[in-house]
């Protein structure tokens, strides 16, 4: 029949329209325009950022844990986001903005947190990587919110996103660290704070008992139970008779000793320290051992221990006095004829001391008075007086016997047994003696006086 189409046949079909829509496929993928279908596309460098939404899950990761090791906080709206360099445009900045987070210390109007990308070729496009630490551990204000940008179109939380800053961490018990504390407000100990030893002398030059120390991650309050001390002390030479250093510790109560790290026991050294010790803490000293020597400071007042060598405390130790004294004296030695002669008694200055050769004085309360005492005869150099003449009386009226520190019979080493704090007595020159030679010196009732001073302090 005409006009109808034969039974069974088929229209051909349009194959010239199949060929064209792939070849446009082709071109499209092959000029580059086909990444015009891709959704919100990101470029660095005029190259386009391969899974831009796996860069910023991963920085969301990377920044929730710096956060945490921070002891900061963050909400549940808190991500790390793209900047741009125009809100119009996708080139992005090389680094990411991440916030807001609160660490302590933090301010509401500083909460964001720069983290640094690094790019790398992915065949024609770019893949991103973010740094572990951000560019600056100080956040920054959020100033171009319209420059950020994620695939899922996520809006940044305005302000803080009613975050408020974190208290401060505590310490855990015990705990000690090593300053310095610009934060800590220093005062002097009330009374004498200073020991020396063989090798070390150590002057506690301040005390505080803060709430808090630090600032920033830094920043630490006391455990539950506990509270802070805090000292500074200065290490100097001290009396030149151990080339060992000494060591050094904090005791408090029945805990065990914290050593202090020998770089810090060094002449001239100034040590900050803070330690953790429990409330209503009665007893806690630096205790210096020191070529055989141990001696202790209070953590609490500065105080010398009870057992510390007392003299050795002092900063003031030389003795002031320069006289001399005229008087008759009758002098005999065996085999001799003896003879009543002018002698000239001087005494030339002296000094408290703890170590003298292998002499001691008698208790940790008392030292050596070392004096230079001398006699002269006529036309003849000064000699040693017979310590059997001297006796030094105190401001209270005891009187004390020379002692000869010397066992040479040529030499003598005149000293007393006093009082370590002692500051005034007088030397009387008396009486008759025999000196390790044999000879005698009688002054008869000839007798001498001599006023010693020592500073206080």
């Amino acid at each position: 029949m005409s006009g109808r189409r034969a039974a069974g046949r088929r229209r051909p079909r349009p194959v010239g329209s199949i060929l064209s829509a792939a070849l446009l496929v082709v071109l499209l993928a092959g000029t580059g325009l086909f990444a015009l279908l891709r959704e919100d596309p990101f470029t660095y460098g005029g190259r386009y950022v391969t899974e831009p939404a796996a860069v910023l899950a991963a920085a969301d990761r990377v920044f929730a844990d710096h956060v945490a090791a921070r002891q900061g906080v963050s909400s549940a709206d808190s991500r790390c986001w793209f900047q741009l360099d125009d809100a119009a445009g996708s080139e992005v900045r090389p680094d990411l903005l991440c916030g807001p987070a609160l660490f302590v210390d933090g301010q509401d109007d500083a909460s964001w947190l720069r983290f640094p990308l690094t790019g790398t070729p992915a065949g024609g496009d770019v893949r991103l990587s973010v740094a572990a630490l951000p560019a600056d551990p100080a956040p920054e204000p959020l100033t171009d919110r319209e420059l950020l940008r994620r695939p899922d179109r996520t809006e940044p939380p305005r302000g803080t996103g009613g975050l408020t800053a974190p208290a401060v961490p505590q310490a855990e018990p015990g705990h000690t660290v090593v300053g310095p504390f610009p934060d800590v407000s220093w005062r002097k100990p009330a009374g004498a704070a200073r020991l020396s030893g063989p090798a070390a002398a150590v002057t506690v030059t301040g005390l505080a008992r803060p709430d808090r120390v630090g600032t920033g991650d830094a920043a630490r309050r006391p455990a539950d139970g506990e509270e802070f001390l805090a000292v500074r002390y200065v290490v100097e030479q001290g009396e030149g008779r151990s080339p060992a250093a000494p060591t050094l510790t904090y005791q408090v109560g029945g805990r065990e000793p914290v050593a202090v790290p020998p770089a810090l026991t060094a002449p001239g050294t100034t040590v900050e320290a803070l330690l953790s010790v429990p409330t209503g803490t009665t007893v806690a000293d630096l205790v210096v051992s020191d070529a055989g020597v141990e001696q202790r400071l209070s953590l609490l007042t500065g105080a010398p221990g009870p057992g510390n060598l007392q003299v050795l405390a002092r900063t003031s130790r030389e003795a002031d006095v320069d006289a001399v004294r005229e008087l008759t004296a009758t002098l005999s030695a065996p085999g001799r004829v003896s003879a009543s002669l002018p002698v000239t008694i001087a005494v030339r200055g002296g000094r408290l001391e703890w170590f003298v050769r292998e002499a001691r004085p008698a208790d940790p309360s008392r030292a050596l008075l070392l004096l230079d005492v001398t006699m002269a005869l006529p036309e003849s150099p000064p000699g040693a007086v017979p310590t059997g003449l001297l006796s030094l009386r105190l401001p209270d009226g005891t009187t004390l016997r020379a002692q000869d520190l010397d066992d040479s019979p040529t030499r003598v080493i005149t000293a007393f047994d006093v009082p370590a704090d002692l500051t005034g007595a007088t030397v009387v020159v008396a009486g008759s003696a025999t000196s390790p030679d044999g000879a005698t010196v009688d002054l008869g009732t000839g007798r001498a006086t001599v006023p010693v001073t020592v500073p206080a302090g």
